[in-house]
């Protein structure tokens, strides 16, 4: 039903006539970004808030096509739109709402709205009906969403992953690496006798003393698709996609390293005390683990081992 337009070069048709006409006044008075479209998808009518919305000016924006200021390289929401707008004429469609993404004056802004679209009554036009289309800015409830995913997937003390981030993350990589026939390699962590450590210095610092493990391992951990995770109590893991027994056996040694260098001091205790860990490493290669809960088992077993032979050492297989 409506053409792209690239190119501006005047106003629409109908421009002078609603200039005075109690539409624009109500259009003006309402308190959410509005435009009024024609059949063809002209902009008819808009308000200061549709210009302050997407950073056009108000007299920029009349004569524009609805679809120079919507955002879709494949033309899936121009189709919908004009369905919607079919609809409306026949009626035959529920007035409700929809998600788009709106192009502003910027090269690079974009706009995330809830669209209605509702037509006019026929006293509003002549010929070509005409369509008011609402939209209510989303990006604050997007990114009040985004912080609430965040905060439900990280462990609040360290600022690392929590488990719940860590069991569906991992499920992702083990499906993703399977199908490519990727190794992916998990690491598993416990601080040695934290426990005694708590006792003897108090909560405050072991809070403190988790807190700066947890960074030491972050800053250690080198790929982007890597996952630093607090797994529970004073237990830390690693998802590793894409990365070799051998890799992550070197990447188990460095953090080992340097967790044994962090000096209790940094956590104001006046006493020093030695930190160190215990480090189980398993990895899926050439179809060892027969699932994912098989290596996720087999990174445990590898960690409890090398705690009751001792602790302060790394064990994984050969």
């Amino acid at each position: 039903m409506f053409a792209k337009r690239n190119v501006i070069t005047s106003k629409p048709a109908l421009y002078n006539f609603f200039q005075d006409c109690s539409l624009v006044k109500m259009v003006n008075l309402l308190n959410e970004a509005v435009v009024v479209v024609n059949g063809v998808g002209t902009i008819e009518i808009t308000n200061s808030l549709t210009s302050s919305l997407l950073g056009f000016e108000k007299n920029a924006l009349l004569g524009m096509s609805l679809f120079d200021i919507t955002c879709d390289e494949t033309a899936g929401s121009h189709a919908f739109i004009s369905q919607m707008f079919q609809q409306e004429i026949n009626e035959t469609r529920a007035r409700s709402p929809f998600e788009l993404t709106l192009c502003g004056a910027g090269s690079n802004t974009i706009v995330n709205v809830e669209m209605s679209i509702s037509l006019l009554p026929k006293e509003f036009y002549s010929d070509q009906p005409l369509f008011i289309c609402v939209f209510r800015d989303l990006t604050l409830q997007h990114a009040e969403i985004a912080a609430l995913e965040t905060r439900a997937n990280t462990d609040f003390l360290t600022g690392l992953a929590n488990r719940h981030k860590f069991s569906e993350y991992f499920e992702t990589q083990w499906n993703e690496c399977d199908q490519e026939k990727s190794p992916i390699s998990l690491i598993f962590i416990d601080v040695d006798h934290f426990k005694k450590f708590n006792d003897e210095f108090g909560h405050v610092a072991g809070d403190r003393f988790l807190k700066r493990i947890g960074e030491t391992i972050a800053l250690t951990v080198p790929e982007a698709s890597s996952l630093a995770v607090r797994y529970g109590g004073e237990e830390f893991a690693i998802v590793l996609p894409k990365c070799s027994p051998q890799t992550a056996q070197l990447l188990a040694i460095r953090i080992k390293r340097h967790i044994s260098q962090l000096s209790t001091r940094h956590f104001s205790l006046v006493q020093e005390a030695q930190i160190t860990v215990s480090i189980g490493v398993a990895s899926q290669e050439n179809g060892r683990y027969e699932d994912k809960d098989a290596l996720l088992r087999a990174a445990d077993a590898l960690l409890y081992q090398a705690k009751s032979q001792g602790r302060d050492q790394i064990c994984f297989l050969s």
